[in-house]
C-alpha cells in the first residue's frame, strides 16, 4: 500500500505515504497530520499520491524555493496555461527568481528577502516587470500553501512595485483619414481597414476567414481562432479564453466593404 489514514484523536488524522528507498535502501516514508474530517484527509492523501505520480513531490521540510516554483510550473502551469505564458512564466522563474531566491529554504523565506529582491531588481527593470515577478511568485507560494508546505504566504506581507499602466491612446479621426489614405492601393489595406473599423487584435484579424465574417444577414465576425508566433513559428489556436471567442458586430459601412472586397477576390 502506497499511502493510508489513520486517526489520532477527534478530527485529527494521520496521513502515511510511502516515498521509495533512501540511500541506505530502506524505505522512506512521508507523515503529515490534517484537522478536520476524514475527507479531508483523504483529498490531501490523494493530492500526496498524484505529486508523487508526477514526479514533483519532496518532503516540505527540505524544499527549496526553486522546488516550489519548479513544482508550480510542471504541476500547473504546463497543464492550465497557454505555450506563450508558458515560455514568460518560464523565463521569469530561471532568469530571475531562483537566481535571486532559489537557494532559500521554504519555511526560511521571510518577506524582507523578497522586499529585497523587488528593490534589487527595480534598480535595472521596470515597475511593471517587477510587479509580474511578485504576481508569478504569489501564486507558486500559494500553491504551496494549499499542499500545507506553509503555514502562510509570505508575498501577502510585502509591498510590490508600484507602477502606473500606461493609457492606450487611440487614433482621432484626423489621423484615421491619413491613415487609410497612405495605406490605400497597398496589400496591407484590407486587414488596416477592418481593424479600424472593428477593433480586433492582431492576432485576432490575422486568424480571420472569410467563413468567420457574415456581411450580409447578421453582420457580425466571430473570433474563433488566433494566429500565435512563438519563436518565429506561426501557429493557428483557439482563442485564450471563452471570453475572447466571441461575436463582433461590424458597422454597415464595413460589411459594405468585405462585400465588395470578397467578391473582387472571386
Amino acid at each position: 500500500m502506497r499511502g493510508h489514514i489513520r486517526q489520532k484523536s477527534k478530527g485529527s488524522w494521520q496521513i502515511q505515504i510511502y516515498t521509495g528507498l533512501g540511500p541506505d535502501g530502506k524505505p522512506r516514508r512521508h507523515f503529515e497530520t490534517v484537522h478536520g474530517r476524514k475527507g479531508d484527509a483523504q483529498r490531501r492523501l490523494s493530492e500526496l499520491l498524484v505529486s508523487l505520480d508526477k514526479g514533483i513531490y519532496a518532503p516540505p521540510g527540505k524544499l527549496t524555493v526553486a522546488d516550489v516554483l519548479n513544482q508550480w510550473f510542471r504541476g500547473y502551469v504546463k497543464t492550465k496555461c497557454s505555450q506563450k505564458t508558458q515560455d514568460g512564466y518560464h523565463m521569469i522563474i530561471n532568469r530571475h527568481l531562483i537566481p535571486a531566491l532559489g537557494d532559500i529554504q521554504l519555511k526560511q523565506l521571510q518577506p524582507q528577502a523578497i522586499q529585497s529582491y523587488y528593490g534589487t531588481a527595480c534598480k535595472t527593470l521596470s515597475g511593471r516587470t517587477v510587479h509580474k515577478h511578485h504576481r508569478l511568485l504569489k501564486q507558486s507560494l500559494k500553491y504551496a500553501l494549499r499542499q500545507g508546505y506553509l503555514g502562510r504566504n509570505p508575498c501577502d506581507l510585502v509591498d510590490p512595485p508600484a507602477w502606473k499602466g500606461r493609457v492606450m491612446r487611440a487614433l482621432d479621426p484626423t489621423e484615421v483619414s491619413i491613415l487609410l489614405q497612405s495605406s490605400e492601393g497597398s496589400c496591407y489595406y484590407p486587414i488596416i481597414y477592418t481593424a479600424l473599423s472593428s477593433g480586433l487584435r492582431q492576432a485576432e484579424l490575422l486568424g480571420l476567414r472569410w467563413r468567420d465574417i457574415d456581411p450580409d444577414i447578421m453582420l457580425s465576425i466571430s473570433v474563433n481562432r488566433v494566429l500565435y508566433k512563438r519563436q518565429g513559428v506561426c501557429e493557428f489556436k483557439e482563442p485564450k479564453t471563452s471570453h475572447s471567442r466571441r461575436l463582433v458586430s461590424m458597422t454597415t459601412k464595413l460589411a459594405a466593404f468585405l462585400r465588395e472586397y470578397r467578391q473582387a477576390r472571386r
